[in-house]
């Protein structure tokens, strides 16, 4: 049993199955949903009820939180969340250890909390990006990065694991370094300030694939007199077209889908009294040309 909402849910008569809540970000991407669509289907194999909720914004924790809160008053067995804010957990963290009940996150940790995360190492992909973005600059030149909000974790070690490659491994400098929040518009917007302060910048990372979408979309516009090279995070059909037609350079692959799925197999085992040891990574891996239309017919 699946019930869905973007701001509130609906208790159902309490049944013998494992009940468990899953708080997400907001729903305005491809990936985000990908990760709806895994707990979805896992949820249905599982044989679990599953209460799924969001706020309608990334930016909302405070939404966020009052849903976490109701959320784990609603008689869940676990509950799986995907934090807005990767720090300020306090208030429903303590109300998950007064009730006892078991917390996951996904996707995006909980620092500083003895809670089991599931998603990828970010700091690695941080380190891919960084590898490819040496070899396509060939060691030197001038780099911007754009980034989701840091108040979350992938975003705050995909920064730190690229900036400190290219910093131990090569003459590339970072010139420009912004929060565009994941945000298609902020991020168009934050391109136009580069190529106006920057105009012979060589490559511009961005933390996830949303931003990809929006840097290009000014590059196209504004049409710069030299190519810039663009790499972005995550598996999105969307960015992956653009690597065929050349427009992105590579993407680090992340699979919404596979990580939702794994970590709702993960509750169910630690709720059926499985050890779980530790935090639980899935792969990440380079999308470039040579491997787009692998991507692009898997995820069709």
């Amino acid at each position: 049993m699946i019930l869905f909402s973007d701001e509130h849910y609906t208790q159902e008569n309490c049944t013998d199955k494992y009940r468990i809540g899953v708080v997400l970000k907001a729903m305005d991407s491809e990936y985000c949903l990908s990760l709806k669509s895994g707990v979805e289907k896992a949820a249905d194999e599982l044989d679990v009820d599953v209460l799924v909720v969001n706020p309608l914004t990334e930016k909302d924790v405070r939404q966020q939180n009052i849903l976490i809160e109701d959320t784990l008053n609603s008689n869940v067995d676990a509950i799986v969340i995907v934090p807005c804010d990767s720090y300020n957990t306090e208030e429903y963290m303590e109300l998950a250890e007064e009730k006892n009940i078991p917390v996951f996150s996904m996707d995006t940790d909980i620092y500083g909390k003895d809670e089991i995360y599931v998603g990828s190492d970010n700091i690695e992909i941080g380190e891919i990006a960084g590898r490819y973005m040496d070899k396509l600059l060939n060691g030197k030149g001038l780099v911007a990065v754009l980034t989701g909000t840091l108040l979350q974790s992938p975003h705050v070690e995909r920064l730190e694991g690229f900036k400190d490659y290219l910093e131990c491994n090569t003459n590339i400098n970072i010139v420009y370094e912004e929060e565009a929040y994941c945000s298609f518009f902020d991020s168009s917007q934050k391109t136009k300030e580069i190529l106006d302060e920057y105009g012979n910048i060589d490559g511009i990372f961005c933390t996830n694939a949303t931003m990809a979408l929006g840097v290009i979309d000014r590059l196209e516009f504004l049409k710069p007199n030299k190519s810039v090279r663009i790499i972005g995070v995550d598996t999105q059909t969307d960015t992956i077209r653009k690597i065929i037609d050349d427009k992105i350079s590579a993407m680090v692959s992340q699979d919404g889908y596979d990580i939702a799925y794994e970590t709702m197999q993960t509750v169910v085992k630690y709720l059926n009294g499985e050890d779980i040891e530790g935090n639980l990574y899935i792969e990440n891996e380079l999308i470039n040309k040579e491997k787009a239309e692998k991507y692009l017919i898997t995820n069709k």
